[in-house]
């Protein structure tokens, strides 16, 4: 009689496992958004204060150069060094920001899919 119960029971633990193995995947999907959410945030609020910084240095050395070579060259040398700023910046957008941007994608997917296949061995 046991073993029948058994037998009884194997759709009831094969929809249990699936409800399990469902809600892991949601708590993995919710952790994984929830570091990527905050990265960003970081990310953004890090460019926030970098960019206040950089401003501040350019205010700077446009006003150690008014004395020197007057307003209208000042204003062009920090224009010039802004715009300097931006092509290297351009030239290292890939390096910089889509390297990281797969590498962070890849082992957020990849490495906890490994992780997790290990635990379930």
């Amino acid at each position: 009689m046991g073993f029948r119960a058994d037998i009884w029971n194997i759709p009831k633990d094969a929809l249990e496992y699936m409800k399990r193995s469902m809600d892991g995947c949601k708590l993995r999907l919710v952790e994984n958004l929830s570091l990527l959410l905050g990265d960003v945030i970081c990310g953004f609020v890090l460019f926030m204060l970098l960019f206040v910084a950089y401003l501040a240095l350019m205010v700077a050395i446009a006003i150690l150069l008014f004395p020197i070579i007057g307003v209208p060259l000042s204003i062009v040398v920090v224009a010039l060094l802004m715009l300097f700023t931006a092509m290297v910046v351009y030239m290292l957008r890939e390096r910089l920001f889509v390297d990281r941007i797969v590498r962070h994608f890849a082992r957020m997917l990849f490495v906890e899919n490994e992780k997790n296949e290990k635990e379930c061995k």
